[in-house]
């Protein structure tokens, strides 16, 4: 999984001086185009691709086949890879998510020598949200972090609880207190077993109240965006009403256990997948529906308003295949060219995708990519662009 150094160093490539190679590249094993039927990784479709891209792009032949080599002899469990290089460093990033702008469907392989092309990354560090999955086993707690497709467990999370608590809360599980309305209700009486059940109760609010401290805590220092909350929905709901009221609002969905104690994390991320993608495209309806009430659409009106830095979020549809019209200089784009020969005299038709980053930059807006029915409700009904604006 990415983590805060590997971001920064990704960045960093932003900043790097040309000429810089960047290459993308589709290596889902799962996908036919890219599924590999021999030992022999050479004969890998997109390594065959790689090349060919690498020869038609001018790279240096020292460069090129170091590339080549790291892709023949590294095998990744990934759906797309990046690539880095220059004549000093190489990186290559693999990530269990496809990126925006980068259609790698039919050619597998896309890729840049010059400036370098780290946007489709940087846009896919922004657009896909970091998630923490609460697993609520009767045996321990335990937290995941979920990020561009991949998941890792926060070994250090609940550690401070002793073994002797997790056995006591796993035994009084047919005690534990019943909620009313989201609250634990209080016992009464004045038996000796009242007092008990009083005490017990108190250690149960208590213990809980720990965790969500905790899981706060946690969920601050690592960025997290969203939370899951996984087990028993007595446990989870009981959990959820201890929660802070930040965190709380950052609960998107509870599911249940995956029903047994020693879940992988593979089996974790298995499971709360399509929850992901549940969340994610109902978000980006929800944003196209804000849109519709109080934003622009349309290719030329959008663009005519971000150009004068009206617009605060750009919408824009994950396959992007958009061309414009571009004056370097001014660092302008224009949908017509004679929009854009009000402003250079020989402007130049460029992919818009190329341009996304630069444009965002100047003119003060954040972009947003949509998929699946989103993206075709964009592009059918909205003019394929649209825009939330400041005035």
């Amino acid at each position: 999984m990415l983590g805060k150094e590997a971001v920064k160093a990704i960045r960093r490539w932003a900043e790097r001086p040309a000429p810089v190679l960047s290459l993308y590249l589709a290596v889902n094993p799962a996908d036919p185009n890219v599924a590999q039927h021999t030992f022999d990784y050479k004969k890998k479709p997109y390594v065959i691709r790689a090349k060919d891209t690498l020869k038609a792009l001018g790279v240096p032949r020292e460069l090129t086949d170091r590339v080549l080599f790291r892709l023949e002899h590294d095998a990744p469990q990934a759906v797309t890879r990046a690539v880095f290089a220059d004549d000093r460093e190489l990186e290559v990033y693999d990530l269990g998510v496809e990126l925006p702008v980068v259609d790698l469907r039919t050619g597998l392989v896309e890729g840049r020598y010059g400036e370098p092309y780290v946007a489709p990354l940087l846009f896919a560090l922004d657009e896909y949200e970091r998630y923490g999955v609460v697993l609520l086993d009767k045996e321990r707690w335990r937290l995941f972090e979920v990020f561009l497709g991949e998941i890792e467990e926060v070994e250090d999370a609940f550690r401070a609880v002793a073994p002797e608590e997790w056995r006591r809360l796993s035994e009084s599980r047919p005690a534990a207190p019943r909620t009313l309305g989201g609250f634990a209700a209080a016992a009464k009486g004045g038996t000796a077993k009242d007092k008990f059940d009083r005490r017990l109760l108190e250690w149960t609010h208590r213990f809980y109240k720990n965790r969500a401290q905790e899981l706060a805590r946690f969920v601050e220092e690592r960025g997290i965006e969203r939370v899951i909350l996984m087990g028993p929905e007595e446990d989870t709901s009981y959990f959820a009403s201890f929660l802070p009221k930040a965190l709380a609002e950052r609960v998107v969905a509870q599911l249940p256990s995956p029903g047994h104690a020693r879940v992988s994390p593979g089996e974790v991320l298995l499971r709360v997948r399509p929850e992901l993608e549940r969340i994610e495209r109902e978000e980006e309806k929800k944003l196209l529906e804000r849109v519709r009430e109080e934003g622009i659409a349309g290719r030329d009106r959008v663009l005519d308003a971000l150009m004068i830095g009206r617009v605060y979020l750009w919408v824009l549809p994950w396959k992007l295949e958009e061309a414009v019209y571009y004056c370097p200089e001014e660092n302008f784009a224009a949908a017509s060219l004679e929009a854009a020969r009000a402003v250079c005299d020989a402007p130049e038709r460029r992919p818009l995708k190329d341009l996304v980053a630069r444009l965002a930059d100047a003119y003060g807006a954040r972009v947003e990519f949509v998929r699946g029915e989103a993206e075709e409700m964009l592009t059918r009904e909205l003019g394929g662009m649209a825009g939330l604006v400041r005035w």
